[in-house]
């Protein structure tokens, strides 16, 4: 397996690139150090979660009534994908409203 081994200074700037070929005898002992094994053992712990969907429900994909993009549930009666669909649609209706009393005449 090819590595790259980079060094840095005091400072945090990168003074070289180590190439695996460029590594003697006595660099490889620096893989076989305390530090080195506990920084490579937290670096290996930020693998990808693993994504679970699904899991334990039995609801299926639905369609949103607003946007029509498909999308997961997390209750059995969602209707919308998002806060924003929802808010968008009772905006519309609000309007649809407004404009129905304007025309039979009564304020408000």
């Amino acid at each position: 397996m090819a590595y790259e081994c980079k060094v840095y200074d005091k400072n945090g700037k990168l003074k070289k690139i180590v190439k695996e070929s460029q590594i003697t005898k006595s660099g490889k002992e620096i893989f076989n150090q305390p530090s080195t094994k506990k920084i490579s053992s937290f670096i290996k712990s930020f693998k990808e979660p693993n994504i679970e969907i699904n899991k334990g429900t039995k609801f299926y994909n639905k369609i949103c009534v607003v946007c029509n993009t498909e999308f997961y549930p997390r209750h059995p009666n969602s209707k919308y994908c998002s806060h924003e669909c929802q808010k968008n649609l009772y905006l519309e209706k609000k309007k649809a409203e407004k404009k129905s009393r304007k025309k039979k005449g009564n304020p408000g």
